[in-house]
C-alpha cells in the first residue's frame, strides 16, 4: 500500500470551497503553508476522521522547527491510530450588523441550525431597542456558548458601530465570550487565493447552504452564516 507521503503531490490552482468540510480543509492547508494543495487536503479529510486530522495538526505544531509543515503533517498523520480528542460541538451565535438591519445565525459545531434577520428603523433609539431585542430573543430560543461579530474598523460607519457596541454589551450581560473577526480574515479563510469581495463570500455561503440563496433580504443572513462557519472552523486550530 502506498504511503500518504508518496501520494502527496501539491497542485497549484485556485480553490473556493463548496461545503463546510472544504472550508475546514482549506484552513488546514493555509495554516500548514500548503494553500496551493487545498484539494489534496479535502481528500485527506474525506479519508480520515476529524479527530485524526486535528491530532496530527497539533503534533505538527508542537514539534516546532521551521521545516515543511505540510510534509511534517503527513508524517504525523501516518502515525495516528486513534480518533484524537477535541470539541467541535460548541454552540455559537454569529451576528451581522448593518445600519438598517441585523442578522444572526446559530451554529452547533459546523452545523447551521437557524437563521433570522430584522430590518431596523431609521430612528436611532428604535433601531437600538429592536437590534438588542432581536439578539436577546434569539438567545432565549437558541442558547449559545459564545458569539461572534464582524469587526468594524475604527472611525468607520458611526451608526453601525453604535448598534455593534449595544449588541456586544447585551452579549456581555449574558457572560458570552465574543469573537470579533476582521473582514479580511474571512476573505482569506474562504478561498485560495483570498476572496476579494463580500459578493464572493456570499457565493461561498449559498454554495454551502443553497437554502440561503434568493431575495436580497437574505444577504445579511449569508454574511452571518459564513462568519459563523469561519469561527467554528478556527476553533479547531486553537492549541490549548
Amino acid at each position: 500500500m502506498n504511503r500518504i507521503l508518496d501520494q502527496f503531490i501539491p497542485v497549484a490552482s485556485a480553490f473556493q470551497p463548496n461545503t463546510a468540510g472544504e472550508v475546514f480543509s482549506l484552513r488546514l492547508a493555509q495554516k500548514l503553508g500548503d494553500a496551493q494543495a487545498a484539494r489534496h487536503y479535502v481528500s485527506l479529510a474525506d479519508s480520515h476522521s476529524e479527530g485524526q486530522i486535528m491530532s496530527a495538526y497539533r503534533r505538527t505544531l508542537r514539534a516546532g522547527g521551521n521545516g515543511d509543515l505540510g510534509r511534517r503533517f503527513h508524517v504525523e498523520l501516518e502515525r495516528i491510530h486513534s480518533n484524537g480528542n477535541h470539541n467541535h460541538n460548541s454552540r455559537l451565535i454569529a451576528i451581522r450588523v448593518e445600519r438598517r438591519a441585523v442578522a444572526a445565525a446559530i451554529f452547533h459545531g459546523d452545523h447551521l441550525e437557524y437563521t433570522d434577520a430584522r430590518q431596523l428603523s431609521s430612528a436611532h433609539d428604535r433601531a437600538l431597542v429592536s437590534a438588542v431585542g432581536f439578539i436577546n430573543w434569539m438567545l432565549e430560543h437558541f442558547p449559545a456558548d459564545s458569539a461572534t461579530l464582524e469587526a468594524i474598523p475604527n472611525g468607520h460607519e458611526f451608526q453601525r458601530q453604535i448598534l455593534h457596541n449595544a449588541i456586544c454589551e447585551a452579549l456581555r450581560e449574558r457572560m458570552l465570550p465574543i469573537w470579533e473577526v476582521a473582514k479580511r480574515d474571512i476573505l482569506e479563510g474562504c478561498g485560495h487565493p483570498p476572496l476579494k469581495s463580500r459578493k464572493d463570500l456570499r457565493e461561498v455561503a449559498t454554495a454551502i447552504w443553497p437554502i440561503l440563496a434568493g431575495t436580497h433580504a437574505k444577504v445579511f443572513i449569508q454574511d452571518a452564516a459564513i462568519l459563523g462557519l469561519h469561527v467554528q472552523t478556527e476553533r479547531l486550530f486553537i492549541i490549548n
